[in-house]
């Protein structure tokens, strides 16, 4: 297996050489040992210098853009090196996920342009990707961060052809944190942490979202002229 460095576009590439599964379970053992997932020691770089994600429609952008590559880099971790006692509905699970948020962040770099914030270093630490449980906890509470900001961001972008292409993305986010959350806790998905009183997504103020997943992210950045309700 090789994994490739480092930050959150590229992807982990598995290469055969007739030993794939026995190499497979032994970096799988490794992380569980270490607990800190393959990608931590890929990420073992000086993170670079604060980064600016901007003010209104282009802030709001790149916060998802954030999101996208923190969720593409932990599915593409997850699906390559699945934990111990995967189903195949898990399994077949991570590997939408991962194709889902790398098209998403594709997509929102693609919108963003020039104003696309650079490549994000992750940190992966959290997660123990050999052990079911801390894969799928930290799945959800990722989810539900997307979930939130995308939600916050829909208030407050002004595009309304960006509006609408975020407002489909979101369902799919939504979709994605009820499965997560049911493969850990069966009927957790829309319990008081995951809708508030009218059963509805909760949307989470954009530096509030920000802050929660920046603890997946070694790069550091400047929110201070986000949007807010």
């Amino acid at each position: 297996m090789k994994i490739l460095n480092t930050t959150g576009s590229e992807q982990v590439v598995e290469m055969d050489n007739g030993q794939g599964t026995s190499r497979r379970r032994f970096f799988q053992l490794a992380g569980g040992i270490t607990g800190a997932g393959l990608l931590l020691a890929a990420c073992r770089r000086t993170p670079p210098s604060t980064t600016y994600v901007g003010t209104g429609d282009t802030g709001l952008l790149n916060m998802l853009y954030i999101i996208e590559q923190v969720q593409a880099g932990f599915y593409t971790q997850a699906a390559s090196t699945p934990y111990y006692g995967i189903t195949d509905s898990e399994s077949l699970c991570f590997i939408d996920c991962r194709d889902q948020a790398i098209a998403h962040r594709e997509y929102m770099k693609t919108l963003l342009g020039k104003s696309a914030a650079k490549p994000i270093v992750l940190d992966l630490s959290l997660t123990t990707f050999a052990d079911r449980t801390s894969t799928l906890t930290n799945a959800y509470i990722i989810a539900d961060i997307a979930v939130g900001a995308y939600n916050g961001s829909a208030r407050l972008l002004t595009d309304g052809q960006k509006l609408q292409a975020i407002s489909k993305i979101a369902t799919v986010q939504a979709r994605r944190a009820a499965y997560m959350r049911d493969c850990l806790n069966y009927n957790s998905f829309a319990d008081n942490t995951a809708v508030d009183s009218k059963g509805l997504d909760l949307a989470t103020e954009p530096a509030q979202a920000m802050a929660l997943i920046e603890q997946y992210i070694q790069t550091k950045f400047d929110i201070s002229k986000l949007p807010s309700f």
